[in-house]
């Protein structure tokens, strides 16, 4: 009887341990995957005034610098890119202050992130360019086109940072620290998180297999967390809260395509409305529906932008 109750007493504890091992190598898979991933890449460095920017420049057509959206780097733009952009251009992928490996300055700003596109764009001989932000991106590349004018070829705001957005809060900033506890925060709570991007009416058609599929893309693909946390807080309490701030968007002269849906739960369409109006060498595509993903709107995104940039 005695083994009996030892035995009992150790299942709880072999349960657990059982269970523990399984989930570290679930984490670990999915962490591999992603820095596998990243050194597959083969990005470079450039060494600006305010420290080391990652690139990487690959394509060919009219150049499209890609400033990535939060929790991003360059694989995310590259991503972006192969859902709305395919590859008839030459592309060049930049990290973000904070990001992977470019570095952010003490007192950073989006007027410095700007200033950092046109030191690379000098160092590679980029004499202009189109320059496409999406979500938290929008922000530098608005100041890319204010302060560079004649660099500036488009602008292109993709579900992009815009004033009136409003706080849709975010975790703890320690979630953001630490690699596993931010996959195992995410693979608790993303599922309910999802309707921070997607509108609840899109999230009941979606089957479980394409639930995953954009888990993956918005939260997991997010590993190694730790590489990207200083420029999610920078995007988080500095770059995101200028859009409302002085900004003279009137003083844009680019040639500007917004695009955004009317049930985007992040980046609202009075936003996009306002940066519409404010911005005199622009015009507007409304989307009625796919969220701050565009989910279901991929072709039409795609013929806008190539419309967009062959007739400037």
């Amino acid at each position: 009887m005695d083994e009996i109750y030892v035995i009992l007493l150790l299942l709880p504890i072999i349960m657990i341990l059982i269970i523990s091992i399984l989930i570290r190598a679930q984490y670990k898979r999915a962490l591999n995957r992603n820095l596998q991933f990243l050194d597959n890449l083969h990005s470079k460095t450039f060494q600006s005034t305010y420290g080391e920017v990652e690139y990487l420049l690959e394509g060919i057509g009219p150049t499209i610098l890609v400033s990535h959206g939060i929790t991003g780097g360059i694989d995310q733009g590259i991503g972006l890119m192969k859902s709305y952009l395919g590859s008839s251009y030459r592309f060049l992928y930049i990290s973000r202050f904070g990001y992977l490996k470019s570095s952010i300055p003490e007192n950073a700003t989006v007027e410095l992130q700007a200033d950092v596109y046109n030191e690379l764009l000098e160092h590679l001989g980029i004499s202009s360019t189109f320059v496409l932000g999406n979500s938290a991106g929008g922000t530098s590349v608005i100041q890319f086109a204010l302060r560079y004018p004649k660099m500036c070829q488009g602008l292109i705001l993709l579900s992009t940072n815009a004033p009136l957005d409003i706080d849709l809060g975010h975790p703890p900033k320690f979630v953001f620290r630490f690699d596993f506890l931010y996959w195992f925060f995410m693979k608790m709570t993303g599922r309910f998180l999802l309707s921070m991007f997607v509108p609840k009416e899109i999230l009941r058609t979606l089957s479980i297999k394409r639930r995953k599929e954009i888990m993956d893309e918005i939260y997991f693909s997010g590993l190694p967390i730790s590489k990207r946390s200083e420029g999610i807080f920078f995007d988080m309490f500095i770059s995101n809260p200028s859009i409302n701030t002085d900004v003279p968007f009137e003083n844009i002269k680019s040639p500007t395509l917004i695009i955004n849906t009317v049930d985007d739960p992040a980046t609202r369409i009075e936003g996009a409305r306002t940066l519409a109006k404010r911005i005199k060498t622009s015009s507007i595509v409304v989307l009625e529906s796919g969220g701050h993903l565009l989910l279901g709107q991929e072709e039409k995104v795609r013929k806008e932008i190539e419309v967009f940039i062959s007739n400037n």
